[in-house]
C-alpha cells in the first residue's frame, strides 16, 4: 500500500484561517500520520488585498519558513518518516504571474507547479484568461477544489477545455465523502468518471471539522473509479507535482 500525499493544506500555524497555534498544527499532522499521509504540502493563502504593501508580504513568508522549520524540528522527533513541503494557495488577481515569478508568493515545492484559487463566481472568460497567461508564462497551474466553481458546474465542456489548456484539477476529500446534491454532485461524479480530475487533497483547516483525511475518499474512489486511478489521485500524480516532473 502506498502513502498518500497532500498537495493542498493549510495545517502550517499561524499563517491563514487555518490551524491557529502550534499544538493545532502538530494535532492536524498526527491526524493525517494515522490516516496514511506521510508527505504534506502546506499551502496557506495567499491573497494579494490582504497586504498593505511588500514590507507586508516580506514579513507574512518569513513567519511561513519560521513556522515550517519549527514542525520540520517537531516531525522529526515525533513522526520522523513525515515530509513537510511548502507553497501556497493563490487567490487570482491580476498581476499573478508577476507576484510568482518575484516569489511574493510560493509555487508548489518551488517548481513550476502553481495552486489556483478562483472565487466561486469567477466567468468562464477569467478563468480561461488566467489559466492561458499562466501557462504561457511557464507555470503550471493546478486549479484548487474545482467542485466551488460555477462556471464549471454550469458546463461540464468548460471543464474539458480547461483541461486541454494545461491546468490540473484538484477536488477536496470531503467533497467525495460528504453527501452533495445537484449540479456541485454530478460536477464531481461526471469529472471522476471521465477520470479528468488529477488529485484529491484534504484542504485542511483544523483538528475537529476539516481534518486531514484521505482515507475515506481514498476507498470510495477505489471501489466506484477503479485502484489504478485512485493511485494516480492519491499519490502518483502528486508525487510527479513535487518533484516537478
Amino acid at each position: 500500500m502506498y502513502n498518500f500525499i497532500d498537495l493542498h493544506c493549510h495545517a502550517l500555524f499561524g499563517v491563514d484561517d487555518g490551524a491557529n497555534d502550534f499544538d493545532t498544527s502538530k494535532r492536524m499532522l498526527q491526524i493525517a500520520y494515522n490516516d496514511g499521509i506521510k508527505t504534506i504540502c502546506f499551502t496557506p493563502h495567499f491573497k494579494i488585498h490582504k497586504f498593505e504593501d511588500d514590507n507586508d508580504i516580506e514579513e507574512y513568508n518569513d513567519r511561513l519558513v519560521q513556522n515550517l522549520e519549527r514542525l520540520k524540528e517537531y516531525t522529526k522527533e515525533a513522526l520522523p518518516d513525515m515530509t513537510l513541503l511548502l507553497g501556497n494557495e493563490i487567490m487570482f488577481h491580476s498581476d499573478i504571474s508577476s507576484s510568482i515569478s518575484s516569489k511574493k508568493c510560493r509555487t508548489i515545492n518551488q517548481g513550476t507547479y502553481a495552486l489556483i484559487e478562483f472565487r466561486p463566481n469567477t466567468s468562464k472568460f477569467d478563468i480561461q484568461n488566467s489559466i492561458s497567461r499562466l501557462t504561457r508564462k511557464g507555470y503550471k497551474p493546478i486549479i484548487a477544489h474545482i467542485e466551488r466553481y460555477t462556471a464549471f458546474a454550469n458546463s461540464f465542456s468548460f471543464l474539458r477545455e480547461i483541461k486541454e489548456l494545461g491546468a490540473s484539477l484538484q477536488i477536496n476529500a470531503g467533497s467525495i465523502t460528504k453527501f452533495k446534491i445537484g449540479k456541485t454532485a454530478r460536477l464531481i461524479k461526471k469529472a471522476l468518471k471521465h477520470q479528468l480530475v488529477d488529485i484529491i487533497s484534504t484542504d485542511a483547516h483544523d483538528d475537529k471539522v476539516i481534518i486531514p483525511c484521505l482515507s475515506k475518499a481514498h476507498k470510495k474512489v477505489e471501489k466506484l473509479y477503479g485502484k489504478d486511478y485512485a493511485k494516480k489521485l492519491f499519490h502518483d500524480n502528486a508525487f510527479s507535482i513535487i518533484n516537478n516532473d
